[in-house]
């Protein structure tokens, strides 16, 4: 769906929006990466077709650096109201570059952005076109803003472990215990460095994007007081497998997807597939990477010919022996025969 700009959101006041939240933004994303949380997604694990026929494995990938007497994996236990009062920064900074966007005055006052947010405010188009993506942001804006005040300016809050527990103090009145955990801090986190690198452009909302962001965002129900969206926790995979020269090139999605779901039936999987087409006479061989936006259109069978491929030509995996893997496959072709 396309909505109507009217000239709102040009380039300049999305470079002028980065520009004010370079350094919390940076703030996050580097506390986070030190603690080994990262808030960008991780490259996507593996799962290997042996050309031999028999079962995929799943290959993962993780980084680690561990240092005797490190202190970064406890930065995050004492960063915890520093990296609430952040993240709430550049959502107030995000909701305030919205206002502005659409007529009104910039303004220091909590009470007259929440009251501009229930009027006639057009967001980005990103956010415009995903109502469950608008109306939860602007309830963690509501019902944040008091806890904001009270890590700011009053007492009311603890700090245990990497957890954080705030009582509102607006209006005079002490509010009841509103308890966010490491995974809560780390949600809040992701949601608002990911909505600012989708508004610059410098990470696409694909849909393993929007599926973690889904998720993130049912991850903080206990703050926005809003419905679960009832998202699984996404996984990004890349599947490699091998057949012997063929044209068109034929894929058993079904197969991949039930494969996939045995393995983990707690996940919503995003994948892509790396085929390596290997020439019978074991000397000439391509790739292709088919990315999930053309396999998710397709049912059971993804087809298509090599020149309708070539825009997706990709490396060959550097620990696949075209030799070997080729005598294999002849071998299962003639057990299948």
């Amino acid at each position: 769906m396309t909505l109507p700009h009217s000239g709102l959101y040009a380039a300049s006041s999305i470079a002028d929006l980065e520009a004010r939240t370079e350094y919390e933004a940076y703030l996050l994303e580097a506390a986070y990466e030190i603690a080994e949380h990262r808030i960008a997604a991780n490259d996507p694990d593996e799962v290997i077709y042996p050309p031999s026929g028999t079962p995929p494995k799943t290959v993962k990938y993780f980084s680690s650096n561990i240092v005797i007497g490190d202190w970064h994996s406890a930065f995050l236990k004492v960063g915890a109201p520093l990296m609430f009062i952040t993240a709430f920064k550049i959502l107030d900074m995000v909701i305030e570059w919205v206002l502005v966007e659409n007529g009104s005055s910039s303004t220091h006052k909590f009470s007259e952005k929440i009251r501009e947010l229930s009027g006639s405010v057009l967001f980005p188009p990103l956010i415009e076109t995903r109502p469950w993506l608008r109306e939860r942001l602007c309830a963690l804006y509501e019902r944040l803003e008091p806890l904001r005040g009270t890590v700011i300016h009053d007492r009311q809050f603890t700090s245990a472990g990497s957890s954080l527990d705030v009582r509102s103090t607006k209006g005079g009145a002490l509010g009841p215990v509103i308890s966010m955990a490491d995974a809560d801090l780390r949600n809040l986190a992701l949601t608002v460095c990911s909505l600012l690198r989708y508004l610059q452009g410098m990470w696409q909302m694909n849909a393993f994007e929007e599926k973690r962001l889904r998720f993130a965002l049912d991850g903080l129900s206990c703050l926005h007081g809003l419905p679960s969206l009832g998202q699984l926790a996404p996984q990004r995979l890349e599947v490699q497998l091998c057949i012997l020269d063929a044209d068109p090139i034929v894929l058993d999605l079904s197969k991949i997807r039930s494969d996939i779901d045995a393995k983990f039936p707690q996940n919503d999987t995003v994948f892509d597939v790396r085929v390596a087409v290997l020439a019978s006479d074991e000397v000439a061989a391509t790739a292709y990477l088919v990315p999930w936006d053309q396999l998710s259109k397709a049912k059971n069978t993804f087809s298509r010919s090599r020149a309708d491929l070539a825009c997706c030509a990709a490396t060959i995996p550097a620990d696949l022996n075209v030799a070997a893997a080729v005598v294999e496959l002849k071998k299962q072709i003639e057990r299948d025969a």
